[in-house]
């Protein structure tokens, strides 16, 4: 059952024609990325970024924070954001802006163009915070393959982007999505074919079919283990072939 269930969501890819995938788990609490930088065929693995909490411990994913300066430019994303911004004091705090918690209000409204406000009664533009999301995460995926021996000629354009998205996806979302992947430059408008949406419950199917059984979670495992064992999918299975319509 576990192969037939696999054979079906491995038709349902649709990778790039250079099958080089980056995998960006853009989520409510928490984000991450997935990559490979060789095909498949050719031996290559799926990798995902750990990200260091500054307490010693590194992890899957990355709070989904971000933070502006006072002048709404970008500064710090994930641990380093929400660090950043508990160490400040009085009015540096009211001067910046601190987003968190953000997504799942946007995805629950109809108009993405309304502003996303910040508990101090600051608020920016939806598509200025999603697209800078995005550039942080399309920044320091590339950064992380250029540290690799094989990924220094690499550009954002040599690859497909997979983005996870939630089962119901409105027009509006999605339209979003699209203006801010492309505003961030992961696709450009002439290769808006190489932006693909998953959605989040097949990402999450297709990792659990590819666990071996001891990667599951079980009653006797620690909260440790699970965190060790979460993660993007992988971004060469999980593709559900879902090309945003221009």
């Amino acid at each position: 059952k576990q192969k037939s269930e696999e054979k079906h969501l491995h038709s349902l890819q649709v990778p790039g024609p250079d099958s080089l995938i980056i995998a960006i788990d853009f989520g409510s609490g928490f984000s991450g990325y997935a990559f490979n930088v060789k095909p498949r065929q050719e031996g290559g693995e799926t990798q995902i970024k750990r990200w260091s909490n500054g307490l010693g411990l590194d992890t899957p994913k990355t709070p989904t924070c971000i933070l502006f300066d006072e002048h709404g430019e970008f500064m710090k994303f994930g641990y380093e954001a929400k660090t950043t911004f508990n160490n400040m004091r009085g009015e540096e705090t009211k001067k910046h802006y601190f987003f968190e918690n953000f997504k799942r209000n946007v995805l629950n409204t109809d108009d993405w163009r309304e502003r996303i406000d910040t508990d101090n009664r600051k608020s920016m533009s939806t598509l200025k915070v999603f697209t800078e999301v995005l550039r942080f995460l399309k920044d320091d995926a590339l950064k992380t393959i250029r540290s690799q021996p094989e990924g220094g000629k690499f550009t954002a354009d040599n690859f497909t982007w997979v983005l996870t998205v939630p089962d119901i996806l409105k027009d509006s979302t999605k339209e979003l999505i699209i203006k801010s992947a492309t505003q961030a430059g992961l696709v450009t408008d002439n290769t808006k074919d190489k932006l693909m949406f998953v959605l989040e419950s097949e990402a999450a199917l297709t990792w659990c079919l590819k666990l071996q059984s001891e990667g599951f979670i079980t009653q006797n495992h620690s909260r440790d283990s699970q965190d060790q064992s979460a993660g993007a999918a992988e971004p060469d299975t999980s593709c559900n072939g879902t090309v945003p319509e221009t």
